[in-house]
């Protein structure tokens, strides 16, 4: 590798797309780079903070509608230049990069995640490591001594060399203190090693793959002040942080009227309102008689707040109305959303419209809990969730009894077709993750397993998952019950025990996982099925960015028409042999 000679680095991309459930649900209505710090996006802070360190091109690599309208779009800021490239399809982190390759030129570039907040890191010395080490890849890290719930941590063979490390489960090194930063300086050379066509992540795919090929990579243990934005408390401490520590953020046009009181233009204060600071209230709001506000708080545009209203330490976006007598303590409300009068909410997140889909993607950890303000999907989620099982155990106790002669006679064919069991068990991800023994008709020979290694280099899908149409391991029955499905019916079973439903994201053990930890992280927040929209959209012919798709439409509309729609879909899928090999 020829690095080329360059004192600085001029261009960066902002990952800013992708499948993901952080910060849910607030991110199912405003994608992570959009999420508001003190009423400013996300990414404009992280794009002053490259323009104030010399970047001049910044490319945010977006996978919403919202953030950007066309394919590609150039806003020209007063001193950088600012490119977003739509994803229209998941490419993962790595593979993202392989579509911008010609935009990003033939010198080395920064790699920022868009759920970074950052006041200030020494830039400049991580720049001047990496062209000093002559790395491929340099990697930023932090050590978080008290952090034993990362999923993945870097282990240095070396803290005084940033040239051996291995990525490692906390499950298997736990006592490592030091995490991924999630920004990295890439040399362009890298990007010859990322396939067009497949889907790759930095972090699960990419780096494992330089390190095999013995390439120089490096770690580099950034300073400054910055955060990963990862969950809804991570996103409360930070606007919380900001306004406690008044002097490290940009007030903007917004004019203190008190101490520790902002607010902006075209604000009507009610003179018998209480405020105690530090609270930010934006452009064209109200606070009527009696309101008490109790910072750290942050008021959006265009909010009111009525006659007699409690409101303490909480966040409210854009539009949002509080009507009399309310009281909104340690929560976050959504755009546009009302609060009755005298309602009392604490510690929740409160928003309109909320789907049975969106209430999924929730970390039961983050608050008290969730109020969709129009009170449908509450009453829905619980019926869903009642009918869904409902279903499942009539159904699957029903098919059962009526396939029991035929399932005895599978076994019998099983057992006089090859030696070996006739079931096969394999510990697979539940709901949450959790393990549980997924049963299967055995297809293949005695020992399968064994000779999988070799296979490998064979298999014929771009995904974790292994498939080759002419699998040498697979009997003769094993054939003709593949392509009918059969092998599938024992099931059942898990289905009637709870550990799965009819339908939801194919289970998979945890190695197949590893690719897409978003997507890994989404499939899990519900049981995974018998067959699913994957299933029914081709399975071993589709792509493996299509089954990413399928799996988080899925979870994120999740419904009980949708779960009968694939239900019909399935028996013509099977009967037709779609994708079953």
């Amino acid at each position: 590798m020829t690095k080329r000679m360059t004192s600085k680095i001029r261009k960066a991309v902002v990952l800013a797309g992708g499948q993901t459930s952080q910060v849910a649900p607030l991110t199912n209505y405003c994608p992570p780079c959009r999420l508001p710090i003190l009423n400013r996006p996300l990414i404009e802070y992280t794009i002053d903070f490259l323009k104030k360190s010399g970047i001049e091109e910044v490319i945010i690599a977006v996978s919403n509608e919202d953030i950007v309208t066309s394919h590609q779009k150039t806003d020209q800021r007063a001193g950088i230049g600012v490119r977003y490239y739509k994803e229209n399809i998941p490419r993962g982190t790595a593979g993202c990069l392989k579509d911008i390759e010609h935009s990003i030129g033939e010198e080395p570039f920064l790699v920022l995640n868009g759920n970074l907040f950052i006041k200030n890191i020494e830039l400049e010395s991580f720049i001047q490591y990496h062209l000093e080490v002559d790395s491929i890849l340099t990697i930023g890290v932090y050590r978080q001594e008290s952090d034993k719930s990362a999923m993945e941590k870097i282990s240095l063979e070396s803290e005084n060399s940033g040239k051996g490390f291995t990525i490692v489960e906390p499950a298997i090194h736990r006592k490592s203190p030091w995490r991924m930063a999630g920004m990295y300086i890439f040399d362009p050379s890298v990007l010859t090693f990322i396939d067009k066509n497949s889907y790759m992540d930095i972090k699960e795919q990419l780096i494992p793959m330089l390190q095999q090929e013995s390439l120089s990579l490096s770690t580099y243990e950034l300073r400054g002040d910055y955060r990963n934005i990862s969950s809804v408390r991570d996103y409360v401490n930070t606007n919380r942080d900001l306004l406690i520590n008044a002097a490290d953020f940009h007030s903007g046009n917004k004019k203190e009227i008190a101490r520790e009181v902002w607010v902006g233009k075209n604000v009507t204060v009610s003179p018998k309102a209480y405020i105690l600071g530090p609270v930010i209230i934006g452009d064209n709001c109200s606070i009527e008689d009696f309101a008490q506000i109790i910072g750290p708080a942050v008021i959006a545009n265009n909010c009111r707040i009525e006659e007699g209203v409690l409101f303490r330490e909480s966040i409210l976006w854009k539009g949002v109305s509080v009507s009399n007598g309310a009281t909104v303590e340690y929560s976050i409300v959504g755009a546009e959303a009302s609060i009755p009068k005298k309602y009392q909410m604490k510690n929740y997140i409160a928003m309109n419209g909320i789907k049975i889909g969106d209430m999924n993607l929730i970390p039961e950890y983050s608050v008290k809990g969730t109020v969709d303000l129009s009170w449908s999907t509450q009453v829905s989620r619980t019926l869903y969730r009642v009918v869904k099982r409902t279903m499942d155990i009539a159904l699957s106790s029903v098919g059962l009894l009526i396939l029991l002669p035929f399932l005895l006679f599978i076994a019998l064919l099983i057992r006089i077709d090859s030696p070996g069991p006739l079931f096969y068990i394999q510990k697979r991800c539940g709901l949450q993750g959790r393990l549980f023994g997924m049963i299967k008709f055995r297809t293949m020979v005695k020992d399968a397993e064994k000779i999988h290694e070799a296979l490998l280099a064979k298999k014929e899908t771009d995904g974790p998952m292994f498939k080759l149409s002419n699998d040498p391991r697979v009997t003769r029955l094993g054939r003709i019950l593949r392509r009918t499905s059969i092998d599938e019916l024992p099931q059942l079973f898990n289905v009637l025990k709870g550990e799965m439903s009819l339908v939801g994201p194919r289970p998979l053990i945890q190695e197949e996982m590893k690719f897409s930890p978003s997507w890994r992280d989404i499939r899990l927040k519900v049981k995974p099925g018998i067959t699913g929209l994957w299933q029914v959209q081709g399975r071993s012919e589709a792509h493996f960015h299509d089954w990413i798709q399928f799996d988080v439409f899925y979870v994120k509309n999740q419904s009980l028409s949708l779960d009968i729609k694939i239900l019909f879909k399935t028996i013509a899928v099977v009967l037709k042999k779609v994708g079953a090999y």
